[in-house]
C-alpha cells in the first residue's frame, strides 16, 4: 500500500526548476555564478597544499552550496486532480505507513 501510494504521488508531481536566477539567501539572491567561487578555491588551494584540512573543507562547502542552489530552485506542481484520487492517495500512504510501522515496531513474542 504505502509503495503504490508513494508510486502514485510520485507520477501525479510534475516536476520544474528556475536554474540561472541565482541562490536566494535570506532577503538577497547570489547570482549562480558566484556559487563557483568556493568550489575553484578550493580546488586551487587542494592543488597547492594537499595535506591540510582546510582546502578539503573549502572544496565541500562549495559543493554543498551548488547541490543546495540546485535543490532550492526545484518547483513541484501538482496539476488539477480530482478529491477522490487525491484522498485515494493519501489514504493508501497512510494506510501502508501504517502498516509497515506495526510490522517493525511489533513486540516479539516467544510464546
Amino acid at each position: 500500500m504505502l509503495a503504490a501510494g508513494l508510486y502514485w504521488l510520485t507520477t501525479m508531481v510534475q516536476v520544474s526548476t528556475t536554474w540561472g536566477a541565482g541562490l536566494r539567501v535570506g532577503g538577497t539572491t547570489i547570482p549562480s555564478g558566484l556559487t563557483l567561487v568556493p568550489l575553484i578555491a578550493g580546488i586551487v588551494w587542494v592543488f597547492f597544499d594537499p595535506k591540510a584540512i582546510w582546502p578539503k573543507i573549502l572544496l565541500l562547502v562549495g559543493v554543498v552550496i551548488i547541490i543546495a542552489g540546485i535543490l532550492m530552485t526545484i518547483r513541484f506542481h501538482v496539476p488539477r486532480t480530482s478529491l477522490f484520487e487525491f484522498i485515494l492517495v493519501f489514504v493508501a500512504i497512510a494506510g501502508g505507513a501504517g502498516l509497515v510501522g506495526r510490522v517493525l515496531f511489533a513486540r516479539c513474542n516467544k510464546s
